[in-house]
């Protein structure tokens, strides 16, 4: 796993997804789209791409499916296949409740806390701190994501697919996070109605999502939108990125 500490190198890694982990530094950034909130943040870790379909297999080969660790407090945990089944693209057709536990089986194998971003973190992750509507700037730029231009007559681009994570470095976020706007919406650990409340359980309420997707237009991928949807929701234009604040208690995550 890139920048893990030798400890975790044992004779089940082949298990382990290779997590390439971005640092968002401490401190404040513009939130939202007409308050415009200065909200404040301590540091934390953000995967730079949105967890791939090589990476999830890794948790249903080990079995994670039919581990009620995984999913304590959760019942929903019936196995879908992705819809785009190719090794590089994001993992999509899954809901929060399975983001969840593959978080609380991969933070088991880690030795760390590892969970969903709240929708705070993921912002400042794809806006930087001057409130930017997307990841490179204000105002769309043709072919800097994945999404359809076509319908709204905004570039000639609508692939009506994922991409493999990172096809659009030019769309990257002022901290080089990819795949921010557009390719597959993504879940972020807390409720819609209530931003503060992260608690896991079956209330049924909804949690949001960020980012848009390949299927939605421009408009639908700034970095501010919110999207809610019952936890156990799953399409093939849904996905999910993961968070955590200390990956590398031993040495600098800097890339």
């Amino acid at each position: 796993m890139k920048g893990s500490p030798a400890t975790h190198i044992h004779k089940t890694i082949k298990l382990l997804p290779d997590i390439d982990w971005v640092e968002i530094p401490a401190g404040e950034f513009i939130y939202g789209e007409e308050e415009q909130l200065r909200l404040t943040l301590d540091n934390f870790y953000i995967t730079r791409y949105p967890i791939t379909n090589v990476q999830y297999q890794t948790f249903i080969d080990d079995g994670g499916y039919e581990d009620d660790r995984w999913w304590n407090s959760i019942t929903n945990k019936s196995l879908e296949k992705s819809y785009f089944v190719q090794p590089n693209r994001p993992r999509e057709t899954v809901s929060w409740y399975e983001a969840v536990a593959f978080c609380r089986w991969l933070s088991q194998q880690m030795g760390y806390e590892i969970r969903l971003p709240t929708e705070q973190e993921w912002e400042k992750a794809a806006r930087g701190t001057n409130g930017w509507e997307y990841p490179w700037g204000n105002g769309y730029q043709v072919g800097f994501a994945n999404v359809d231009e076509r319908e709204p007559h905004v570039g000639p681009s609508d692939l009506f697919r994922t991409t493999a994570v990172g096809l659009y470095p030019q769309g990257a976020s002022p901290y080089g996070v990819m795949d921010m706007a557009g390719n597959v919406w993504e879940w972020c650990l807390n409720k819609l109605d209530d931003p503060d409340d992260t608690t896991i359980d079956e209330s049924g309420d909804e949690r949001v999502l960020r980012g848009g997707s390949w299927i939605d237009f421009p408009e639908h991928a700034v970095a501010y939108l919110r999207r809610g949807l019952h936890p156990e929701n799953r399409n093939k234009p849904w996905g999910f990125r993961i968070a955590c604040m200390t990956p590398f208690p031993h040495r600098s995550s800097n890339h």
